[in-house]
């Protein structure tokens, strides 16, 4: 930077060095203040490197003030947005930068921005740089209670074959879904890390129990409880009621009869059978109708 908010007093701006997830929009809010005597006007021009693997996506930058909008850049484009600005003697003017991050890129695809504001009669000027690096993205996805394995399951066949169809097109092509997790404790949700949200949808079409995609994004601090294993049989209680939510037995009603926590299995009668049958089951596989504290 070749010039100081704190040593001029003009402007009140930060440098930024981020990492963020495709299909964001990122504001870089900063003021300037004509601090002389009369008006004065300022130019701000804003000049967007991208480095990316597929020169064909697009990002989206801008200065924004007012109705102004983001406009469209691709990699190897030379184009410096600008715009001036008119201001009375000690008044500020609140300005946005905007980028749009792609809806699909690689990991470590990333686009600096190079700022300079400088006043007309030379007094005031600056230079600061922006860069946002792109990471992958935590989305939400809905399912039908029970079927959380079954989807995660069939989500990552789809997306194995979906790679075999684009690398026929694309030899960088790399799989959408980069992990799915889903947590015993959480029932109809599944977590999926991609660099592609946009596309989660359209490889997830037709897939039983699917019901769509949350709106959003979440951070990995607010799962990263989940990650700590936990035994799957903690807070089953013997004479419990459960449904049988995978294997051959899948939807049948039982009720708990034994429990190996070294295995983290338990052995479950199946109550809707004309003779009760015992059954040895992972814990993951069940799921509690009704406790068996009395």
């Amino acid at each position: 930077m070749e010039s100081s908010a704190n040593e001029f007093k003009w402007i009140d701006i930060q440098e930024i060095n981020k990492e963020t997830g495709c299909g964001v929009r990122e504001v870089i809010p900063f003021t300037i203040k004509n601090i002389q005597k009369g008006k004065r006007k300022f130019s701000i021009k804003l000049t967007p490197e991208i480095k990316e693997k597929d020169p064909l996506i697009e990002w989206e930058v801008g200065i924004i003030e007012g109705k102004d909008m983001a406009e469209p850049i691709l990699p190897g484009e030379t184009k410096t947005i600008s715009k001036e600005i008119e201001l009375d003697s000690n008044q500020p003017r609140k300005i946005n930068l905007e980028i749009g991050t792609p809806k699909g890129g690689y990991f470590g695809d990333s686009i600096l921005l190079n700022l300079s504001i400088a006043s007309e009669d030379g007094i005031n000027s600056g230079r600061w740089h922006f860069q946002y690096t792109l990471k992958p993205t935590i989305i939400v996805v809905k399912t039908n209670v029970g079927n959380e394995l079954q989807v995660a399951r069939d989500m990552d066949n789809r997306d194995a074959r979906d790679l075999e169809e684009r690398l026929s097109t694309n030899p960088d092509a790399r799989r959408e879904i980069m992990a799915i997790m889903s947590p015993y404790e959480v029932k109809g949700y599944l977590f999926v890390e991609t660099m592609h949200p946009d596309r989660i949808s359209y490889i997830s079409r037709g897939i039983r129990g699917f019901k769509g995609l949350a709106e959003g994004s979440i951070d990995i601090e607010e799962i990263a409880h989940y990650l700590i294993p936990k035994p799957a049989v903690t807070g089953l209680e013997l004479g419990s009621f459960v449904e049988l939510i995978d294997g051959p037995f899948k939807g049948e009603k039982a009720k708990i009869m034994s429990i190996d926590s070294g295995k983290e299995e338990v052995t479950v009668q199946l109550i809707e059978s004309m003779v009760p049958i015992p059954v040895t089951v992972r814990a993951e596989a069940i799921r509690v109708l009704e406790s068996g504290k009395k």
